[in-house]
């Protein structure tokens, strides 16, 4: 009877052993390139100072906002983790990332080009941060991406037309920044777009008719820049829209405002150079 359970405990012990080293194995798939790709982002942002940092001589698996799927980082999340410094070209080698939140830290620098190559990528957050320079020019290679917020930096440059190429973006955040130029007629290419935010901005121009096209889009912010001319009558004629923001622009609105089925949708905050009774009466319609 002893030996028995003697025997039963062995092979216990030996389930547990095997258990363990399989979890173990399944840790060390991980590839040392994405391992070191995140100890460089780590020292590069000033990692012992995070509010929730990691320690490395711990498996990756414990390391705070980093998930892991089949062996792979697929997600990185350090929101509001006090991030100091420059994102390291290194992010790039994370092949399988679909999530990258980095918002509301203290990070510098320019976007790294290379970020683009992350062809998996749903998810880029990089709002209320410190970055400069541009978008990077060939972001519309990045055809998975659902969620792009990068509001409240100093970037600047223009909206890479490239972005039209993204047909699957649902959000599309930039305001805050220091943006230049026209807004892209391609944008129109993305028809499951929901939110278009591009407010306090030094964009110039026309709202371009392509925006009329975006039949799923919910909200359209475009206060604070330098856009002149008409607004589209496509873009009151949205059937989704809930808000417009349009103020402190050089804009006129024409009669296609006043018959808008919509106008009862939405907000409407100061459409620029029409007159205060044509602006009165058009209130009135309102009520």
């Amino acid at each position: 009877m002893i030996n028995t359970k003697s025997k039963i405990i062995k092979r216990a012990v030996g389930s547990l052993m095997l258990l363990l080293f399989v979890g173990s194995s399944v840790f060390a798939q991980i590839p040392e390139t994405e391992k070191a790709a995140l100890v460089e982002i780590y020292r590069y942002t000033n990692g012992p100072e995070w509010t929730n940092p990691w320690d490395l001589s711990k498996s990756v698996s414990t390391w705070y906002g980093v998930g892991i799927k089949n062996g792979s980082v697929v997600s990185l999340d350090l929101f509001n983790n006090n991030l100091v410094g420059q994102l390291p070209n290194s992010v790039s080698k994370l092949k399988s990332l679909k999530v990258l939140n980095v918002a509301f830290n203290q990070l510098k620098g320019q976007i790294p080009a290379e970020i683009t190559s992350l062809r998996q990528l749903h998810v880029l957050r990089m709002g209320k941060n410190r970055f400069l320079g541009s978008i990077p020019e060939n972001i519309g290679e990045m055809r998975s991406l659902v969620v792009i917020d990068l509001f409240d930096n100093q970037l600047s440059g223009a909206i890479p037309t490239s972005i039209g190429n993204l047909v699957n973006l649902e959000l599309f955040v930039v305001s805050n920044n220091k943006i230049q130029g026209e807004i892209p007629e391609s944008i129109g290419n993305l028809t499951v777009l929901k939110g278009l935010e591009l407010g306090n901005n030094r964009l110039e121009g026309q709202i371009p008719e392509s925006l009329g096209k975006l039949e799923s889009l919910n909200r359209l912010v475009l206060l604070e820049n330098n856009l002149i001319g008409e607004v589209p009558g496509g873009v009151f004629a949205l059937p989704n829209l809930k808000l417009l923001q349009l103020q402190n622009n050089r804009l006129r609105v024409d009669q296609e405002l006043a018959k808008s089925k919509n106008k009862l949708n939405y907000t409407l905050i100061d459409v620029g150079f029409k007159s205060l009774q044509f602006e009165n009466d058009l209130m009135h319609d309102f009520e």
